[in-house]
């Protein structure tokens, strides 16, 4: 699919983003330690815009859990221009999905890793 033209600039995602309503999330290290906190501004089915809600240094790749579905995807980031990154899901065999006991903890309205 060819990148859709705006008035202002060419658009480069592939597919249809949709508007999130600020869904809260938090950002994990691919080894499960907890970064920070994150508002999911819009979403489609190969990446997302998150903003921190905190400076923090943020690796290349994370998991970003999502707190409506309690799920976490491993993300990429594509840009960045603080406080805001574009960020493309990616698929790694090689990185050990969170345990069920971590993705708890995250879901939880207090947590701590």
């Amino acid at each position: 699919m060819a990148p859709a033209a705006t008035e202002h600039k060419t658009e480069k995602r592939r597919q249809e983003r949709k508007r999130t309503r600020l869904r809260s999330g938090k950002l994990v290290t691919l080894d499960g330690r907890f970064l920070t906190e994150c508002q999911v501004e819009n979403i489609a089915r190969g990446g997302a815009k998150i903003r921190l809600v905190g400076p923090c240094v943020v690796p290349k790749r994370f998991w970003l859990f999502d707190d409506q579905y309690c799920g976490a995807l491993i993300t990429e980031v594509v840009w960045q221009r603080e406080p805001e990154l574009g960020v493309r899901f990616v698929q790694d065999p090689n990185v050990t999905p969170l345990d069920e006991n971590v993705l708890s903890r995250l879901s939880g309205k207090y947590y701590s890793l």
